[in-house]
């Protein structure tokens, strides 16, 4: 199954999606707070529908809300993500320099607006930054976070979770799950 591409201007090779779980917190406020619209979501207590009719009266034992992230999109205003990208002649501004050294990268390493890295790097960054008191009650709560990565297998090559990512997953109580496109068990719904 390839992997769904939101648009074609920033046609990338993986799609990033965030999976919150909540025992009772109201999918609109999460929508609201993130400034994202819900691709799927329903609140604990609400009706759960059943494939077989069997049973009707079942309700969802907790709230789920999911989301998919444009990484260049959501992170920053489109003014900001310009000053994200290379220069003429490949070198990087010195936010993305920044940005690179709060993450453990090295210089050269394949980390470009647009691959996977980068896409990590900047959604965390941004739920640190922006987000990061609302994420932390919503699991002080007992809900979790996961960043779910559908991608296409050459969308791993260069991959690296250096200490400084691996960190700033841990500061955030976020799991990242990746599924790749043809393996028996893709699924970028993550059910």
């Amino acid at each position: 199954m390839p992997v769904r591409k939101r648009s074609s201007a920033h046609a990338t090779p993986y799609q990033l999606s965030l999976h919150v779980r909540h025992p009772s917190v109201d999918p609109e406020e999460v929508s609201r707070e993130l400034g994202l619209e819900a691709t799927e979501s329903f609140r604990a207590g609400d009706p759960r529908h059943s494939r077989s009719g069997v049973a009707a009266t079942a309700v969802h034992v907790e709230t789920y809300w999911v989301a998919v992230l444009d990484p260049m999109v959501w992170s920053a205003p489109a003014t900001v993500a310009r000053r994200f990208s290379p220069l003429a002649g490949g070198e990087l501004p010195h936010e993305a320099k920044v940005l690179r050294a709060r993450f453990g990268l090295e210089e050269g390493e394949v980390l470009t607006p647009g691959s996977l890295g980068w896409g990590i790097a900047l959604v965390c960054y941004c739920m640190k930054v922006r987000y990061g008191g609302f994420l932390a009650r919503l699991r002080e709560q007992g809900g979790s976070l996961t960043l779910l990565a559908a991608v296409e297998p050459g969308a791993l090559v260069g991959l690296r979770i250096t200490p400084e990512l691996g960190r700033q997953l841990h500061d955030l109580g976020l799991t990242v799950k990746i599924d790749v496109a043809g393996s028996p068990d893709f699924n970028p719904e993550l059910n």
